[in-house]
């Protein structure tokens, strides 16, 4: 054991016992999705993908989830984003995609939704970014971390109606680098996500560029 970790013990992030970040009996109380449902109707689909007849050109192809946003979940975000325990992230990745299904590995690469310069300077890290990088030792994909910008400070999505969302993050991206992204199988990445604003703004701008097709994959669902 490092001298940090005897200074600085981890702890649950639910039940504050000393040993690791989700001990096991706050395991037991993580809510993992069950279902998968199609990110345009947001009805029951297989695997998370669109439905034929939910399909455009510039929709995301399929959403994959690893948990509920309640519970201990909620929390270790919440400390991820806003008490700044970046080391958390590894941990809690590992536990919601232990078993990532097999189509996951017929991406080419891994594209993190990117924080604005200002907010990412502010918090230190982008988690988008540390999510896909746990996630691409699990499942033997690259990260491209230079694809995709946000040029625009947006609000907080919390808080607004679903008309507000959209609006507030339209335009709020821009791909850079197009070339390597036509005809690419991409995997976005976020920590949560609620009525998909974001991840289906961030797909239309890579469908724009091309990419073949566009699979957003979060940690967490809902409000």
């Amino acid at each position: 054991m490092s001298i940090l970790n005897l200074l600085f013990p981890r702890r649950c992030v639910s039940c504050g016992k000393i040993g690791q970040y989700f001990c096991p009996l706050c395991q037991k109380k993580i809510s993992l999705v069950k279902w998968r449902f199609c990110p345009a109707c947001h009805r029951p689909s297989f695997n998370g993908a669109v439905h034929a007849r939910c399909l455009s050109p510039y929709s995301l192809d399929g959403l994959f989830i690893g948990a509920h946003y309640s519970g201990p979940v909620k929390k270790a975000i919440h400390l991820i984003k806003y008490r700044f325990v970046s080391d958390l992230v590894n941990e809690l990745t590992s536990l919601l995609f232990s078993s990532p299904p097999a189509f996951l590995r017929n991406l080419d690469f891994l594209v993190p939704v990117p924080l604005h310069f200002q907010k990412e300077r502010e918090r230190g890290f982008n988690q988008s970014l540390l999510i896909s990088l746990a996630l691409s030792e699990m499942i033997n994909l690259p990260v491209k971390n230079n694809l995709l910008k946000r040029v625009k400070a947006t609000k907080p999505q919390f808080g607004l109606k679903v008309g507000e969302r959209k609006s507030n993050i339209r335009r709020a991206f821009r791909c850079l680098n197009p070339e390597f992204i036509k005809n690419k199988k991409i995997g976005l990445v976020d920590d949560v996500a609620t009525t998909l604003s974001t991840l289906k703004e961030c797909g239309r701008e890579l469908k724009i560029a091309q990419a073949e097709s566009v699979w957003a994959i979060v940690l967490a669902h809902g409000n």
